[in-house]
């Protein structure tokens, strides 16, 4: 410094208070170092200097302002708010030569005050990239929730947090995780190696349905990005609708075709053993007359060679019956229509 002054923290209960011990930006980045007087009395009278480690950035005195050539067109202190105690200096386009400490000094009454803000510049400059628009999920699925960084850089070394609106459910920092969500979500830590920081959540239900935050520090530094998650609407066009309705009713007249075909299966099978009844009866006793109240046609009291006789013919009746059975289920439906109307003309 050009003069040696008495310095110290208080001058008769006046005192420079700066917000931050340390303030993080990015080069090409606006920042405000903020300081002010405490009580907020008006500086205006005052000789203010900022310092960057022991080179002069801001002189404000007699109400002249000198700036540094290495700052000229990139610092400023608004002088307006003087009146209100306010030291702010506003550093534009931050280079990364300009970090390290800042010291401002408030000369009141031949003694000096002053504080103290550091400036860190972090190198890395990567951001968050999430989707666009909301990720959908089936319930009882497992969905990613997708996140990483841009550039591709290693996320091994950060500190990584996701948060389910204000509730943290994930922490990974120094290789180590911590989760109020036990079994239910992950991150893959092979995959940090190349940026990649999405949160996987296992058994998906509509109440997980909100918004995921994934924020990450580094270098004092904080990146955000949000990702929105909902459960998927099952969404059938008009068309879709269509061709659903045409394969139910497809299948319900194949339906009503197999029942239809059991149904004229034991028709016939009922008009064939009804036919061969009217056959073993005709052969067994002779014809008879339908439609008639007489007593002509009805065979004599029979002896026991026709009883003999009358029992062969029986087992014959009752052998081909079942041969006939087997042969006709074998019968094409065209064929056994015709033997149905046949086998019911002779019946009736």
């Amino acid at each position: 410094m050009a003069e040696t002054k008495e310095v110290s923290k208080t001058s008769q209960g006046l005192s420079v208070v700066c917000q931050s011990d340390i303030i993080f930006s990015h080069p090409g980045d606006d920042v405000v170092l903020s300081c002010h007087l405490n009580p907020a009395v008006s500086a205006a009278s005052m000789e203010i200097q900022w310092w960057h480690k022991q080179d002069p950035v801001f002189l404000y005195k007699n109400r002249q302002v000198t700036v540094n050539i290495d700052f000229e067109g990139r610092v400023s202190l608004p002088l307006q708010n003087l009146q209100n105690g306010n030291l702010s200096l506003t550093l534009r386009d931050i280079r990364s030569s300009q970090k390290g400490l800042y010291i401002c000094e408030v000369t009141h009454e031949s003694q000096s005050i002053q504080d103290t803000v550091f400036l860190h510049i972090s190198y890395e400059d990567f951001r968050l990239v999430t989707p666009v628009g909301t990720v959908s999920a089936d319930p009882g699925s497992d969905v990613i929730l997708p996140v990483h960084l841009s550039p591709e850089t290693s996320a091994v070394s950060l500190d990584i947090r996701w948060f389910r609106g204000t509730e943290l459910i994930y922490h990974y920092m120094n290789r180590k995780e911590k989760t109020n969500y036990e079994n239910r979500v992950s991150l893959s830590i092979q995959k940090l190696e190349t940026g990649n920081l999405a949160l996987t959540l296992r058994n998906f239900q509509p109440a997980d349905s909100g918004d995921y935050t994934c924020k990450v520090f580094h270098d004092g530094c904080l990146q955000t990005g949000i990702v929105h998650l909902q459960v998927r609407e099952i969404q059938m066009s008009a068309d879709a609708r269509l061709v659903h309705l045409h394969n139910v009713l497809r299948k319900v007249q194949k339906d009503i075709l197999q029942h239809k075909g059991q149904v004229l299966q034991e028709t016939l099978n009922l008009l064939q053993e009804t036919l061969y009844q009217y056959e073993m009866r005709n052969k067994a006793f002779g014809p008879t007359l339908r439609h008639s109240n007489s007593m002509e046609g009805i065979p004599p009291f029979m002896k026991e060679e026709d009883m003999h006789h009358r029992h062969k013919i029986v087992k014959r009746y009752v052998l081909k019956r079942n041969i006939f059975r087997k042969r006709s289920l074998s019968l094409p439906i065209s064929k056994c229509h015709k033997l149905v109307y046949k086998m019911y003309a002779v019946a009736v």
